[in-house]
């Protein structure tokens, strides 16, 4: 097996010339990277921000959709090669997922006309679809507007911690050997004689490669023009959210949309992974790629919104807004060789990249292998993470075996995240650096307190991990330190 490498710093790459260099540690990227580790190919992660999940797949909903585009699209393809992949790859990967099924509901005359064709779309596409009266829709979520007149329940929809799952990819790539590099935004690229890409330029030098993936997202656009490839438009489209709290999750059983647009699925109610259930996002246009602020006019319509869908929506039991931006493309999905380089690859999706993470990470590598790549399989990889249980998760936590007291310490009282999920967390392979690292693989400081009892505790588990003082943790990327003496 290839040694464990994970995160590293630029000087242990600095020599090698790698198979692959993926540019970008969003959930494709890591997808991507955790399927070429199982292979023969050599691979090196370069990531802009401080750690995984920096950008769209920290920001979303958290759905891994069944049904999003017709018959025929790539995306409908992809959508159907990853979703029976959930249940067995979570497992695996130790990632929480539920397929609960979504409703989309007709909440007028004009909607329930509109429900025969989407009905057909989605059994077009070869998706499951069950078409239901407003009264069977309620008996499946009793809260339901007595205004549904109809709805389409799509069973196989599910959701999943999306942090969870892109720092999952990327530590299974780095116990077969994968070397991410974070703090390493691309600036340029060196070339060889022929023209074709020799080595991504960062900061801290020149990292060599025989091929690279631009799986950047947002930034996928400049990565392209600094490569010399295709022209690739992009902008950003932000969504915002509402984060409400468990007891009210405890009364929404599934996924809860209206009736889409063209462009759009709308302003749905999303249960999590975790309990609490989520509101949004809108869509607004333009900005730049780093405006995550949320302002109030928008959150008042996601509010008003999904009031309409299920009227006992309260802004008493939220505990958090946030925004994040998808990345808007003039084409949704890039999944092929560059059309003017031969050894760049694009790997971008602009609205289900969870979704698809599964099929895109298997479709990149036999692009790769095509190309002359060696991705034949390596009979010692690794296939699934050892992860310390979540306690919350436990039916009975007192009758568990423990075999080490940080088992039974409990750290974060609102997740129930006790120390030994944290201490793996900051001593995995690629580990928490931050506090927002800590939350994004534990849930620690993302519960109903949002980290008021728990921060101290966090701070200084990843500050005695990394041998500085509290006061050097950040709070996470684009943060400053916590100040904690």
């Amino acid at each position: 097996m290839s040694s464990r490498r994970g995160r590293v710093e630029y000087a242990a790459v600095a020599g090698d010339t790698f198979d692959v260099v993926v540019v970008g540690a969003g959930v494709i990227g890591t997808a991507i990277a955790s399927a070429l580790a199982a292979t023969n190919a050599s691979v090196c992660v370069l990531e802009a921000a401080s750690d995984v999940a920096e950008g769209a797949s920290k920001a979303n909903a958290g759905i891994t959709s069944s049904y999003y585009s017709a018959k025929g699209t790539l995306d409908c393809d992809l959508l159907n090669e990853s979703n029976d992949d959930w249940e067995d790859l979570c497992e695996r990967l130790r990632v929480p997922y539920d397929r609960i099924g979504a409703l989309t509901v007709a909440l007028d005359e004009e909607g329930f006309a509109a429900l025969d064709g989407l009905e057909r779309d989605v059994r077009e596409a070869g998706v499951r679809v069950e078409r239901l009266t407003g009264d069977q829709a309620r008996e499946l979520e009793p809260l339901l507007s007595e205004a549904c007149v109809g709805a389409v329940f799509y069973p196989d929809e599910g959701i999943i911690d999306p942090m969870r799952l892109t720092w999952a990819y990327a530590e299974l790539a780095g116990l077969n050997g994968a070397a991410f590099v974070f703090d390493a935004p691309v600036l340029d690229f060196e070339r060889d004689a022929d023209g074709a890409l020799a080595a991504a330029v960062t900061p801290h030098g020149a990292v060599r490669g025989r091929y690279f993936v631009n799986a950047a997202g947002i930034q996928s656009g400049a990565i392209s023009e600094l490569a010399g490839g295709e022209s690739i438009r992009m902008w950003p489209r932000r969504g915002q959210y509402w984060i409400l709290d468990r007891d009210f999750g405890e009364t929404v059983s599934r996924i809860v949309l209206p009736i889409p647009t063209a462009t759009t699925r709308g302003i749905e109610i999303a249960p999590t992974t975790n309990g609490s259930v989520l509101l949004g996002p809108d869509a607004v246009e333009g900005g730049a790629p780093g405006d995550t602020e949320t302002d109030r006019p928008g959150l008042a319509t996601v509010f008003e919104l999904t009031r309409k869908l299920i009227p006992t929506v309260s802004l008493d039991r939220a505990i958090k807004s946030y925004a994040g931006n998808r990345p808007a493309s003039d084409e949704p999905i890039r999944v092929r060789q560059d059309r003017q380089v031969r050894n760049f690859v694009h790997a971008g999706n602009r609205s289900t990249g969870v979704s698809t993470s599964p099929a895109i990470a298997r479709r990149i590598t036999a692009i790769l292998g095509a190309l002359g790549l060696d991705v034949r399989e390596r009979s010692d990889a690794l296939d699934r993470l050892a992860i310390p249980p979540r306690l919350r998760e436990q039916p009975h936590p007192e009758l568990r075996e423990r075999d080490d007291i940080t088992e039974e310490l409990v750290v974060c009282l609102c997740e129930q995240v006790t120390a030994a999920e944290i201490d793996h967390a900051v001593h995995a392979c690629v580990p928490a650096v931050s506090v927002e690292g800590v939350r994004k693989r534990t849930r620690a400081t993302g519960g109903r307190c949002q980290g008021s009892l728990c921060m101290a505790g966090v701070i200084f588990m990843c500050a005695n991990a990394r041998d500085v003082a509290p006061a050097a943790v950040g709070m996470g990327a684009g943060s400053g330190v916590v100040g904690v003496e």
